[in-house]
């Protein structure tokens, strides 16, 4: 609530910081479920056993002093001789100029006085608002009004002098039409109820909602007579403000659609790659892992470039923790994690492939990490897209009861020191031997750019800029129209030095 606050102490006050112009209304109304909800019966001959909830509820939005008309004042606005007021004129010719549907819900707008202001106590009240005007009471002092309640509703209302002619009061109600008509849209019998009630005070700015915002889920409103009669209906009241009718909206579009062309001035900007040099862009997305004993598992990446490639890039991390999903009868966890990178060779040289080396990692709730396999990539900078899925394989001691112990009770330990191992089985330890575990599945990118032909475009000369070579192509472009005007005015040179007679003029 950016635009507008709730007074704690009086339920249904909410003072503006906006105008009042901007306040928009949604009204949700659906029918009120009963007990138990037989289905019907063509639910039951569709072939499904499984029965399908329809969304019942209906959603009327207004702003502030929108007119909606309902059936009834359709056809009385229609006839001109029903019209007396200029307000009720203005009525018919909109109701005449354009083709209007009314609706189940529909609005009484200030200049209909439906129902009395809170200055003006003389008129006749019904519903909420009779409820608040015998509790006011406002023809008698505020402290006896308020006696044996909460203070805190006099805040509204400070003193007699708060309710006098002093304060200018602005209103509109949302109404539910419940009338009763026939084929041709007449007016049988007239029922009405007022779902909100809102009253403007343009002295202070703040309004006041008969009832209040509420939630149609949590606490719906019932529809129902003064007699406690239900309608069948519940419905729900939702505020805020339509920041698209309002200027300021258009003025700070307007700042950020500079600010952004600025920024784009420079983001767009292609720079090309030095002279000599050749620039690869790799995008790793590693996908998914499969078939892991182990659940709760993450993966961690480790790339070395070799000493000819130049990058910046970070060449370590992991990606989150993934529990695993049951996929046509086996285990996969899904990263979708994505490892972006920007080589620099010089050219006229192959360059060697990069080494992505990864290790599946499971966790624990006590907190203990166990490898689970690694895998090795010799990732060639060849452009294009590419897929592959990585078998892992996981280094175990000779000693297989030790071993298991060490990995249940501590995780296990690291055995490889170096990955290069991976790349190179001959540096491996016979200590330990490999068993094969899950795998891991990855998708790359490569593209590759370098000035064509190692060639630069040439040095511009000393005191041009791209404003000088502008005016040097408008010149250009002013003598070929000036060649182009010449050559109209030699082929017009004849006609013009034709003699007319006495008799042609």
């Amino acid at each position: 609530m950016n635009d507008f606050n709730r007074c704690n102490k009086v339920p249904g006050v909410y003072w503006l910081k906006k105008d009042v112009r901007d306040l928009h209304i949604k009204i949700k109304l659906k029918r009120q479920e009963s007990i138990i909800s037989l289905p019907k019966f063509e639910d039951c001959t569709n072939g499904s056993n499984v029965l399908k909830l329809e969304n019942n509820t209906e959603e009327y939005s207004f702003k502030w002093q929108e007119k909606i008309f309902s059936i009834w004042e359709v056809q009385r606005y229609s006839d001109v001789h029903n019209c007396i007021t200029e307000a009720e004129l203005n009525y018919h010719e909109g109701i005449d100029n354009i083709e209007y549907k009314p609706g189940k819900v529909f609005t009484y707008v200030h200049e209909d006085y439906y129902l009395p202001l809170p200055i003006d106590c003389n008129k006749k009240e019904d519903g909420l608002l009779t409820l608040l005007m015998e509790k006011l009471k406002l023809n008698d002092s505020i402290d006896k009004a308020f006696v044996g309640d909460t203070v805190s509703t006099t805040v509204l209302f400070k003193s007699e002098e708060n309710v006098s002619g002093q304060e200018q009061w602005t209103a509109m109600h949302v109404v539910f039409d419940n009338s009763d008509y026939n084929e041709d849209s007449q007016l049988i019998y007239k029922q009405e109820l007022t779902l909100l009630s809102i009253y403007h005070n343009t002295a202070h700015n703040y309004i006041i909602m008969m009832p209040d915002v509420n939630n149609l889920e949590l606490n719906p409103y019932t529809l129902e007579t003064t007699a406690g009669v239900p309608w069948g209906y519940q419905y729900g009241i939702e505020m805020d403000f339509d920041c698209e009718s309002g200027e300021e909206l258009v003025l700070l579009l307007k700042k950020l659609h500079k600010r952004w062309e600025k920024k784009q001035k420079y983001l767009l900007n292609f720079v090309m790659p030095p002279v000599g040099k050749k620039q690869y862009y790799v995008a790793v997305e590693i996908l998914s892992a499969v078939d892991f004993d182990m659940d709760n598992l993450y993966i961690q990446f480790d790339i070395k470039v070799p000493e000819d490639i130049q990058c910046t890039d970070t060449l370590q991390g992991k990606t989150h923790t993934s529990e695993s999903v049951m996929v046509e009868g086996e285990k996969v966890w899904t990263y979708s994690h994505i490892i972006e990178l920007c080589l620099e060779v010089n050219t006229g040289i192959e360059p060697p492939p990069i080494k992505l080396f990864l290790e599946v990692i499971s966790s624990d709730w006590w907190d203990r990490h166990r490898t689970e396999g690694y895998c090795f990539l010799p990732l060639r900078l060849n452009p294009g897209c590419y897929a592959k899925e990585l078998v892992c394989s996981r280094p175990e001691e000779s000693d297989v009861v030790e071993a298991e112990s060490r990995r249940f009770f501590l995780g296990g330990c690291h055995l490889i020191k170096d990955l290069d191992v991976l790349a190179e089985p001959l540096l491996q330890d016979t200590n330990y031997t490999f068993t094969t575990t899950g795998s891991v599945n990855l998708r790359w990118n490569i593209i590759s750019q370098a000035q064509i032909g190692g060639l630069v475009a040439p040095p511009a000369q000393p005191g041009t800029s791209t404003a000088s070579a502008l005016l040097l192509g408008a010149e250009a472009a002013l003598k070929k129209y000036k060649k182009a005007r010449a050559r109209l005015a030699a082929a017009t040179k004849d006609l013009s030095e034709v003699q007319y007679g006495a008799g042609d003029r």
